[in-house]
């Protein structure tokens, strides 16, 4: 091993980026490929910008900045296509001198070679997924069709298979797994990979808002859903059928549940990856964005021995990490838990976790049915969809358990109405619901580039609608979005939650047993203090988290409290 690969290993344990354990990986695994950066991001060792600062700090070489990326190809007759990717350079500019991004900086020969065959240059970095994305532009696709095939890089072998893998990679592999790549460096939730007429288009939803679309051409669609498809054990002949499926990812040494849909559309077959884990939050709620006073009601509403406790909200509004939050407060050595998902997102510890099948009649009133005779303490619905899971979740109520489910109601007073819908009787209902907990997710404000401003008088209105004492105030001071390379431009970075909490007294229950309506139920919510999801909302952006525009996009104005 070259002299600059071990030091660089010794400066990543020394500077804590690096665990010692991890270091030996990266040394048996580096003859493979002989080249250190390329072994710590094809193992996911480090991210690519967690790589890309520590080559900086070691070699004092900068990263390039995706500006200066060329648009065609420099000094083509020298830095030609097979010897950039050989090599993994790429000529910036021509000079004198000229300017070459480097994937991997600690291979002396190479930086000596290219000074020479250059008459002089100078150095800065680029990360593998860069470079990949790089060449592609500007390269083209040239044989990714024909090359997948069985000896293709399989996101979940051994180190050593993975690196042989990565060593002969078609284009096609590197296509798909500098997307997984991509995914992670950007947080994002969801890969969507849609077909146009002339060309194919990859977004990354982050924080619940699609960015960064990655044009392709139109003839690696065919190559790059079969990838997807045999890595998510989906039949690849089938193009007129949706299809789903799930594979396993790495990232950073950590294995990634990823839920694969593919859809056929007039273009071809797209496909919505679900990176299953990756902007859950850990830490309890005080991590999701709930207030104290919220978490302790909540705490309320779910420690009861027996009753149902809701959590509503539309498709992406974190109901799911909620409840598995909520799991991991309850889950005891005393206590047996029992959940039905579909599908199971999040491996819990100590419980467990059913899996439904609807193509075999195993559905959640099915599975709900048989997990009874289980003799659970507390059990977890994914979702309440129909009636008979409704009547069943009730009845499981009633005979001592406690249910935690999810509907999909726009507040906590309509998943009364919601219930009654589906042929739940009100007087049963006010009987077995001790609470709901509506909530959505707003994007967080970058730190690193928010702009603070006094309001505008629209703007004033809305906000003192929900705080009256600010009537009169000489100002009234709101944060805004700008846009930095920390935030990807977007001006946000993260998300929090927003949420209303209705807790059932007894003249709230007395109101659900005589049929009242939604706007009945709200009302007298409001009037025992909750506070609502516009009045919480406010109060992240009076707090400088979140802008007025994010709050009114998802919510609106709100009522008069």
């Amino acid at each position: 091993m070259g002299q600059s690969a071990e030091g660089f290993l010794l400066f990543l344990v020394a500077s804590g980026r690096l665990e010692p354990v991890a270091a030996d990986r990266a040394r048996a695994a580096f003859e493979t490929l002989a080249s250190m950066p390329l072994v710590l991001s094809e193992l996911g060792l480090m991210s690519e910008a967690d790589l890309l600062a520590a080559l900086s700090d070691y070699t004092g070489l900068l990263p390039a900045p995706p500006e200066a990326l060329p648009a065609e190809p420099v000094l083509a007759d020298r830095m030609t296509r097979d010897y950039c990717r050989r090599v993994r350079a790429l000529a910036l500019s021509a000079g004198p001198p000229s300017v070459v991004a480097l994937v991997d900086p600690l291979d002396p020969d190479l930086l000596s070679s290219l000074s020479y065959a250059m008459g002089g240059a100078t150095f800065c970095l680029i990360g593998p997924s860069a470079f990949e994305g790089a060449c592609r532009r500007l390269f083209g696709e040239e044989g990714a069709e024909a090359t997948v095939g069985g000896d293709g890089f399989e996101p979940l072998g051994s180190d050593m298979e993975r690196l042989e893998d990565a060593a002969r990679q078609a284009p096609i592999i590197r296509l798909a797994n500098m997307l997984f790549r991509t995914a992670f460096e950007l947080g994002a939730s969801d890969i969507h990979i849609e077909p146009g007429e002339s060309d194919l288009v990859a977004r990354f939803r982050v924080d619940g808002v699609l960015v960064r679309p990655e044009v392709m051409a139109k003839a690696v669609h065919t190559g790059l859903a079969t990838r997807i498809k045999i890595l998510a054990e989906l039949n690849i002949a089938e193009r007129r059928l949706p299809q789903d499926g799930r594979m396993k990812v790495v990232d950073r040494g950590r294995e990634v549940d990823v839920r694969v849909s593919v859809l056929p559309t007039a273009h071809g077959e797209a496909l919505v990856l679900r990176l299953l884990g990756t902007s859950r939050k850990e830490g309890g709620y005080e991590a999701l964005g709930f207030s104290a006073n919220l978490a302790s009601r909540i705490d309320a509403m779910a420690n009861r021995p027996n009753g149902i406790f809701l959590v509503t909200g539309p498709t992406g509004s974190g109901k799911t990490t909620t409840l598995y939050t909520l799991l991991g407060r309850l889950n005891s050595r005393s206590t047996k838990i029992v959940t039905v998902e579909d599908p199971v997102e999040y491996r819990v510890s100590g419980v467990t976790q059913v899996q439904t099948h609807a193509a075999i009649g195993l559905d959640f009133a099915a599975a709900l049915r048989s997990i009874l005779r289980q003799d659970p303490d507390i059990v977890m619905v994914g979702e309440i969809r129909d009636g008979e899971t409704a009547r069943i979740a009730v009845q499981a109520a009633l005979t001592g358990h406690l249910v935690v489910s999810t509907l999909h109601t726009n507040s906590a007073a309509a998943a009364v109405t919601r219930l009654v819908d589906m042929g739940v009787e009100p007087y049963l209902l006010a009987a077995v619901l001790n609470g709901v907990l509506a909530q959505r997710l707003l994007r967080l404000l970058c730190l690193e580039c928010r702009r603070v401003a006094p309001a505008d008088d629209a703007a004033r209105r809305v906000v003192e609608r929900h705080r009256p004492d600010l009537k009169g105030a000489e100002r009234v001071m709101l944060a805004h979005p700008v846009g930095c390379p920390a935030c990807s431009g977007t001006g946000y970075r993260g998300r929090t939650v927003v949420a209303e909490g209705l807790e059932l007294d007894r003249a709230f229950s007395a109101l659900v047993a005589g049929g009242a309506d939604e706007a009945q139920l709200d009302k007298a919510a409001r009037s025992a203090g909750m506070l609502s999801l516009a009045g919480h909302g406010v109060e992240k952006v009076l707090a400088f988290e979140t802008s007025l525009e994010e709050m009114m996009r998802h919510l609106g104005a709100g009522e008069e409290s």
